[in-house]
């Protein structure tokens, strides 16, 4: 009896180990959906960076000397997405394994609205 007890607590910790975030559940979906080749995908990395509000998007704006007035109506903590730090191994065109670094935003639903290389 104990043995099948340590043996089920060792397959339920296995099992909760490799459990999905929404985030990165929603990475896989669009790297099955969009790259060449999602079967040489390998994961890295996946951490939330920022969740951003117009109050950071203006604070942005001003540090660039960028005009910001599209928010000044905007409630000042309004969710604007979150961006996501991603990097993985993955084929590239030609077939060679490739280390990407890339910054994602996701909307509140999580879904992936822009992606950019960090190189960019």
């Amino acid at each position: 009896m104990k043995k099948a007890l340590v043996v089920g607590l060792v397959l339920l910790s296995v099992v909760s180990c490799n459990k999905e975030t929404p985030v990165e559940k929603s990475i896989s979906n669009y790297v099955q959906t969009s790259f060449k080749d999602p079967s040489s995908y390998e994961k890295i990395s996946i951490a939330v960076l920022d969740t951003v509000t117009v109050a950071k998007k203006i604070k942005t704006y001003e540090d660039r000397g960028v005009s910001h007035e599209q928010f000044d109506n905007e409630p000042k903590d309004k969710f604007l997405y979150y961006t996501i730090s991603h990097k993985y191994r993955a084929n590239n065109s030609f077939g060679a394994l490739m280390i990407y670094d890339d910054i994602v935003s996701m909307d509140k639903d999580l879904k992936i609205t822009g992606s950019h290389s960090v190189d960019e």
